[in-house]
């Protein structure tokens, strides 16, 4: 009794403390991502996720855009179902990406107010990022303590990656929250074989299948860390009716078998709700696609391809869901990717590593090696929790080394970050644990690093490079795509134009946003966007001319046309939008 009544105020001061820190920490980051996304316009991306979620959500209508599965967009689409007047027809919207493209900007930008849209939808994500956050911290101060869990979340408030994404209606945000939270539940049923561990693991683990295809990854993960619980000679503390314990690797063998079991079940359940148990993509049973007849798809996949088309061929898996993911893998298959100047059809192996290097701040580098250094050091380096740290991350990035044909951006090894950042933490906890004013010191300076690296580049998160490289004005050397120019900075320009009395701008851009809807007079240069087509095309000089920098590294169009700017390219510009849209005084044509 006196143990009880001794514990049980730190107990209670321990929540109250987590619980304002939590709120806090909630605080800055919704202030940090809304107040940068209100300075953004559209991303390529966006008006599609937000199509595709509302008629998912609307009119039970999955066949738009099916190259995710539809649980992220339909949660970013919710406060939409609250607004009047918003009813799209999909019944004459094809599959493949030109028209859905048309459909989506006239969703968004000719049928209603898009801020109003995106405002809404983003906020969704930004929800997802607080979530994110919470668990996060839960972990590390699990792991670490509570001083090492606050700089670990304060790493991740400031994290240009994760506000950038988390500011998004995209998918990327959203599926490694979930892949994380699912981890982290494996790692916690590690712990104790419960059946309350067990149901939340295979929950999160479902709800990550149908966020986003790429959540597959989750599968070789998962294999390996209960593999290495098995194999590990500690015991696994399991509670039924009374406490035990399994020793055996027999018994061990027999739990992990059956975890595996569960999470299966469970998640292919969940991909049936998620299109609402039912195989047709459309309620009228419209919309069946087979993509055998789409030879850019077939002839890059042929094996995958016969694969996913037998198993919709029995109706194993509803029909948006197998041809969604044959026709992304088919589409990813051949584009232009964009390394240290050079671009490629084919990609490099070494894209992600040197990305992740290059786009990840210093502090959080440095503090992660230092972590991974830490890990290695010991003999059982992947005893215990260092297992449920370092394969995540090994496994991921492996997977994402091979994906070459899908060299567009940082946001695709996303999921990794929250992971670095627990692996970081035990640098933190090493430095602060030494009780030395120099480590410390230099653990504080670090920290601070960070958020000055974050300040200067605000609003501008997308376009984030690090120091290393000089800071987010030496990017385009590096990368481009999704790491740099994903269309979102019509606004900025706009405002510039404004503020020098501009009234007329010739554009080449890169995105899907229209430049009409934010005011934007100009006229199209090649190559133009699919929605531009039949507006002003003529080339208005001597004039202002305004490029997005993925069309003057000559990216964007298959074969790419790294000489279609190249005069421009070499030129000092009058201005810069947000690294993205870059403006030059032209006398006369360039080519």
């Amino acid at each position: 009794m006196t143990t009880k009544s001794t514990l049980s105020p730190r107990l209670q001061m321990s929540d109250r403390l987590s619980n304002v820190l939590l709120l806090l920490f909630a605080g800055v980051f919704i202030a940090l991502t809304v107040s940068s996304y209100r300075q953004k316009s559209a991303t390529v991306d966006e008006p599609n996720h937000l199509a595709a979620g509302y008629a998912a959500l609307k009119l039970n209508d999955y066949h738009i855009n099916p190259e995710h599965p539809p649980l992220l967009r339909m949660w970013a689409a919710l406060p939409l179902l609250a607004m009047r007047g918003i009813d799209p027809n999909t019944n004459s919207v094809n599959w493949l990406p030109e028209e859905r493209g048309l459909f989506s900007h006239e969703f968004l930008y000719e049928k209603n107010n898009a801020d109003r849209l995106l405002y809404a939808a983003r906020f969704m994500n930004v929800l997802l990022g607080v979530l994110l956050g919470v668990v996060l911290f839960r972990w590390a101060w699990a792991l670490y303590g509570p001083g090492t869990a606050v700089v670990v979340l304060a790493l991740y408030a400031t994290e240009p990656n994760v506000l950038a994404h988390a500011s998004l209606v995209t998918t990327d945000l959203g599926v490694a929250c979930f892949i994380f939270i699912g981890v982290y539940f494996l790692w916690r049923l590690s712990q104790q074989l419960t059946m309350r561990n067990l149901a939340l693991t295979a929950a999160f683990f479902a709800i990550a299948q149908i966020s986003k295809f790429s959540a597959l990854t989750l599968w070789p993960i998962l294999f390996a860390l209960l593999l290495i619980r098995v194999a590990g000679r500690s015991p696994w503390p399991c509670f039924g009716g009374a406490s035990l314990e399994l020793r055996s690797r027999t018994r061990k063998t027999l739990a992990a078998v059956s975890i595996v079991a569960a999470v299966f079940l469970v998640s292919f359940a969940a991909v049936w709700a998620a299109y609402g148990f039912r195989y047709a993509p459309s309620p009228k049973g419209s919309g069946l696609e087979r993509l055998l007849t789409v030879p850019s798809v077939i002839e890059r996949i042929p094996r995958l391809a016969r694969l996913l088309n037998w198993v919709d061929g029995h109706h194993l898996l509803p029909n948006a869901c197998t041809q969604g993911f044959l026709l992304g893998h088919g589409l990813t298959q051949e584009r232009p990717a964009y390394l240290l100047g050079k671009i490629s059809n084919e990609g490099w192996w070494y894209y992600f590593p040197i990305a992740f290097l290059i786009k990840t701040p210093v502090a959080l580098l440095l503090l992660f090696f230092g972590g991974v250094t830490l890990v290695v050091g010991r003999r059982d380096a992947l005893a215990d929790n260092d297992a449920f740290l370092l394969v995540p991350v090994a496994v991921y990035m492996l997977i994402a080394m091979t994906a070459v044909n899908l060299n567009i951006g940082v946001r695709h090894i996303l999921p990794v970050y929250p992971f670095v950042l627990l692996i970081a933490g035990k640098a933190v906890a090493w430095l602060w644990g030494s009780h030395r004013k120099i480590l410390r010191g230099g653990l504080l300076a670090l920290c601070l690093f960070q958020v000055e690296e974050m300040a200067f580049v605000y609003p501008n998160h997308l376009a984030f490079f690090n120091q290393f490289i000089g800071g987010s004005q030496n990017g385009y050397k590096y990368l481009a795509d999704s790491n740099l120019d994903w269309g979102q900075d019509l606004k900025p320009l706009k405002k510039w134009m404004d503020q020098n009395g501009v009234p007329f701008v010739n554009l080449c851009y890169f995105g899907s946003a229209d430049p009409a809807y934010y005011g934007i007079h100009c006229s199209y240069l090649p190559p133009p966007s699919t929605f531009a087509t039949g507006r002003d095309n003529e080339l208005r000089l001597p004039g202002y001319v305004a490029v997005s920098v993925q069309n003057l590294l000559g990216v964007s169009v298959n074969p790419p046309r790294p000489d279609l700017y190249k005069k421009l390219r070499e030129a000092e510009p009058v201005a810069v939008m947000g690294y993205s849209i870059r403006v030059y005084w032209v006398e006369r044509p360039w080519w």
